[in-house]
């Protein structure tokens, strides 16, 4: 017979509805005796109620599962001209090119590209990379 793991167990999501039950409860009975009430752990009971104030003024739908917000921030000030030059050179038919973005950022926003370029150890790779990322899009 084989030793195989256990099955791993599926990772649980709670709306902002039960969130702020949650929390309503820990307000009357405390994060343990909330935390055994709903059988839930005592860290996650106790972070939803550090996140009381957030989620009882979030004002999305009671039914979303986070507060928003969570994805990457962008860096560069002008992201909707460089979307919308990407965007003009595809539609010229046009190669698109990292190169030719960053050109293009650099001519937009010289001062934040020298900025950032000097902040990172490998700044043009950095450069690049960031570039890469936008081109997605």
């Amino acid at each position: 017979m084989e030793d195989t793991p256990p099955p791993k167990k599926k990772q649980k999501s709670y709306t902002i509805r039960e969130k702020r039950e949650a929390v309503r409860l820990v307000e009357d009975v405390g994060v343990e005796e909330a935390a055994r009430e709903l059988q839930l752990a005592r860290g996650t009971v106790h972070g939803w109620w550090k996140q009381a104030e957030k989620l009882f003024s979030f004002t999305g739908h009671s039914t979303s599962k986070s507060l928003k917000g969570q994805g990457r921030r962008e860096v560069f000030p002008d992201i909707p001209a460089v979307v919308t030059f990407m965007k003009d050179v595809r539609r010229e038919e046009k190669t698109l090119t990292t190169r030719g973005i960053m050109s293009f950022m650099w001519a937009i926003e010289t001062e934040w590209v020298e900025d950032y370029l000097q902040r990172k150890r490998c700044g043009i790779l950095a450069l690049e990379r960031m570039v890469e990322r936008l081109a997605i899009r």
